[in-house]
Formats: C-alpha cells, sequence, structure tokens
C-alpha cells in the first residue's frame, strides 16, 4: 500500500485591516504532486488561505485568514494521510506553519510532517528545533518528496539529499540534492485545486486586464546575488527554463480547459534567455491564443530590446515590471545589483511606444543607506516615465546576506508577524522605522502627483498613456 500524501498551505496572519489576502497558487504543491501521481501516489492540496472569507481574529492587530481548525481536521480524519508537507515560505509565517503541526500531530502523532519553502531551506536547523517537525526540505522539492514517499516508513530517510532531519535527538543536515535540469519532465497537476476557489478569489481580477487570471513559472533560479533576495536559499544562483513548447502546451492547456484568459509569469528572470523569450512568443503568435500576460517579479532587462518588447506585445503582454530596487550607485553596490539606468529609460521609452504598460519595483530602508541615498531613489521615482511603481521597505529575511547585517549591527528586534515591506519595524543604522515609513508614503504620493502634473501635458498625456488605449479592454484596465 503506497503512502498518502497530503500538502497544506497554513491560514494566513495578517493585518485585521485587510479586506482580503493576496492570492496565490499553491505552485510548489501542483508540482510536487504531479510527479507523485505519475509515480502511484494518492495526492491532496489543502489550500487553507484561499478561503478568504474564513477569518479568526488573533488579537486588535491581526486576523488569520483561511479554514478554521475544524476544518482541516476533518479533512486530515477523511483522508488519513501518512505524510503531510506544509509550506513556510518566509520567516514571518514560521509561527502559522507551527500552529498547524501542532494541531496534526494533536489529531495523529504517527504522521510524518515535513516543511519545505524558502525559511525552511534557509534554516533547516533552526525550523528543526520544533520537535514535531520530521524532515525540512532543502531546495526543490519534487525528488526530494518522491523518494522520501518511496522510502517511508520501512528504509531509512537518513541518506537522502536536500533534507534535515533530526536522528538520535541530533539535527542533521545532508547535501543538497542537485538542481532539476529538465522543467520540461514534470507537469503541474492543475486538477488537485478547485480553480473556481481561486478565480473567485477579489485578487485574482485586481491589477489584471482578464480575469479568471492564474500563476505559472516558466523557469527557476537567477544568477544574481542581491544580498535581499532568498530566492538562492531553494533554487541555488544557476538557472533553467522550460522549453517554449512546453509553457505554450501548458496556457493553451488552462486556457481551453478552464478558460484561463490572463497569466502571472512569476519568474525570477523570466527574460534571461532571449531566443526562448521570441520562440514563446511565436508559439502563442501560431496558435492563435487569445490571451494577456505580465511578469509581476521583474524580468532580465539586459536581454529586451525593441524587437523583443514588440513581440512579446503582439503574444500578449500587456504589463511589464523592471526590478530597478536603488538608483544610488553606493546602494547598489551593497545590494550587490548594478542597474544601468540608461538601458532602464531606454526600455521605458520603447514600452511607451510599443504600447506596454510599465511597473518598477525599487526598495529603500538597507542597514547602512543614508537619507542621502535614498533621495537619489526618490528623485528617480518622481520624475519617471513610469506608469506604476512598487516601493518596498528591505526586510531581512533569515539565509540572506542583508539579514546577517542587521543582525551584526542589533537591528533585529524580537517582534512576529509584525514588519513587512510596506510597513516595516526594523531600524537601519542611520533611519528610524518610522521614518522610513513615513519616506515611503511621501515618495509614492509625490509619484502620483508627479502623474496628474504630467498628464496634463497633453503630449505626455498621449505618449506615456493614450500610447496604451488601444480598443476598449485596454481602456477599461
Amino acid at each position: 500500500m503506497k503512502n498518502k500524501i497530503l500538502f497544506i498551505n497554513p491560514p494566513q496572519s495578517c493585518s485585521a485591516n485587510l479586506k482580503h489576502n493576496s492570492l496565490k497558487f499553491p505552485l510548489g504543491f501542483l508540482y510536487m504532486g504531479g510527479i507523485l501521481e505519475k509515480n502511484g501516489f494518492e495526492v491532496k492540496i489543502l489550500d487553507c488561505p484561499v478561503h478568504y472569507r474564513k477569518r479568526t481574529k488573533v488579537n486588535n492587530k491581526t486576523v488569520k485568514i483561511g479554514l478554521f481548525p475544524e476544518d482541516i481536521e476533518k479533512v486530515i480524519r477523511e483522508f488519513q494521510p501518512d505524510i503531510i508537507g506544509l509550506s513556510c515560505a518566509y520567516t514571518a509565517y514560521e509561527s502559522d506553519s507551527f500552529e498547524l503541526i501542532e494541531l496534526i500531530k494533536r489529531i495523529n502523532d504517527k504522521i510524518l510532517i515535513i516543511v519545505g519553502g524558502a525559511h525552511a531551506s534557509a534554516n533547516p536547523e533552526y525550523v528543526l528545533r520544533n520537535k514535531n517537525i520530521d524532515i525540512t526540505v532543502i531546495g526543490e522539492g519534487e525528488e526530494t518528496i518522491l523518494e522520501i514517499a518511496n522510502k517511508y516508513p520501512k528504509k531509512s530517510l537518513n541518506e537522502i539529499k536536500g533534507i534535515g532531519f533530526r536522528d538520535k535527538n541530533k539535527i542533521k543536515v545532508n547535501p543538497r540534492r542537485e538542481r532539476i535540469k529538465n522543467l520540461d519532465e514534470n507537469k503541474a497537476a492543475w486538477h488537485l485545486i478547485d480553480m473556481n476557489l481561486y478565480f473567485k478569489h477579489p485578487d485574482n481580477s485586481i491589477a489584471t486586464m482578464r480575469s479568471p487570471s492564474v500563476d505559472i513559472i516558466t523557469s527557476r533560479g537567477c544568477p544574481g546575488n542581491c544580498v535581499f533576495c532568498s530566492i538562492r536559499t531553494v533554487w541555488g544562483r544557476v538557472w533553467y527554463g522550460r522549453s517554449a513548447k512546453n509553457i505554450a502546451d501548458e496556457l493553451e492547456f488552462l486556457n481551453k480547459k478552464y478558460k484561463v484568459k490572463q497569466f502571472r509569469i512569476f519568474d525570477d528572470n523570466m527574460t534571461l534567455d532571449k531566443k526562448r523569450t521570441i520562440d514563446l512568443c511565436n508559439e502563442i503568435i501560431e496558435r492563435k491564443l487569445d490571451i494577456r500576460w505580465d511578469t509581476p517579479n521583474g524580468v532580465a532587462f539586459w536581454t529586451l530590446d525593441e524587437e523583443v518588447l514588440k513581440k512579446m506585445k503582439k503574444a500578449g503582454c500587456y504589463r511589464i515590471t523592471f526590478g530597478i530596487e536603488s538608483c544610488s550607485l553606493i546602494t547598489q553596490k551593497y545590494i550587490k545589483k548594478d542597474v544601468d539606468l540608461k538601458k532602464i529609460n531606454n526600455l521605458i521609452n520603447l514600452c511607451h511606444k510599443i504600447g506596454i504598460w510599465i511597473c518598477a519595483s525599487l526598495i529603500i530602508g538597507f542597514p547602512y543607506e543614508t537619507l542621502e541615498e535614498i533621495k537619489k531613489t526618490k528623485d528617480y521615482i518622481i520624475n519617471s516615465r513610469l506608469n506604476f511603481v512598487f516601493l518596498y521597505i528591505a526586510q531581512p529575511y533569515q539565509g540572506t546576506d542583508l539579514y546577517d547585517d542587521f543582525k551584526k549591527e542589533n537591528l533585529i528586534p524580537e517582534f512576529k508577524n509584525e514588519s513587512n515591506v510596506i510597513r516595516s519595524k526594523y531600524n537601519t543604522k542611520y533611519l528610524t522605522n518610522e521614518k522610513l515609513n513615513e519616506l515611503r508614503a511621501s515618495i509614492l504620493k509625490r509619484f502620483q502627483t508627479n502623474r496628474i502634473i504630467y498628464y496634463l501635458n497633453p503630449w505626455i498625456f498621449y505618449k506615456d498613456f493614450l500610447s496604451k488605449i488601444r480598443n476598449f479592454e485596454d481602456l477599461k484596465y
């Protein structure tokens, strides 16, 4: 009898002021579920936060969004899994995962508990301090979870690559597993989730041109070494991409079977391979897929030019995000990300000309950043021709160089789930968190005000705004 595996995304702690949480499709679970089913295992996914109407008050500031404990218990008792895998993507959500693990152990203490995600990959020993956790998965999960499922409980798990575990009360961490190079081999098992639950979530249609929309990934990894990013704890610094045909097959499948009209491509470097980008666009065009797509996490902007952008537009790309991060050369050097602002400005001009909306993500609040350096980022933002700006405050996630620097400067306070990229609780060496939050709000307000002023100029309004309005759908967006 083969093991039964249940994947659970825990209910999520959020600000009580939020009407709903942000929507994320459980892509990691879908890929692990796909490889497990292909090998004969029975799999179920329980994504608690998608049930956004269910809210549990934690205190006056915080609510927990997602299925109630009794809902989760009912699923566990009915499915009777041998193994439960939990997601813990960020340090801030660790307590949510730990609370759920306590519930699972009360229901059945014989269930094997596995925790994965960026937080577990970066800090396996730290996560395993919770003695209810049996295994942490480090890095990519598909091949590791398959080996665990095949061996548990009759064979030793001690030699499995890419895990942390407890052996006779001692925590051990095995060598990392080699990366999966051929991403076409395993497909996401979309049938394991109720797509209508995601389509009905309010976040599914916010800031999208069409709905329903779906998250997908077309590549894994990033060759960058940014101090603030925890991605390399999971994927390393080597980039692997799915083939253009494989991606187009998935787009066509989701479009025809589930009537998906928009795709949010959540790669960290979707356009890193220029030829692959063009090939994918050609696949979409040749198949006459009537879809829209965007790149919320950013793109490898150094591979972009007019040829690529025109092809992307023709294939349905309506919005692009540039990860600029900082406009200060000193800060760029610290975060280990060189950004050629002349190249960015040229791409912005091209996007306006071609008819693609332009977003940019920027970050302030690095530990050694002065007010003078932040002003350089501020000046760029308010004088830019960007349509949208995502301005964040640096957060020191465990496993990053940024965390090490905050810790070295004694800037890591004791609190839980209170700090985030839009409302920080972290002081830096030169600025208080209150000042950083104030700066963020004032920069965004000034950006919006300047947009209105700029758009009063008919020529700028035409070039930077009306150039995108080519049909009624564009106008509605």
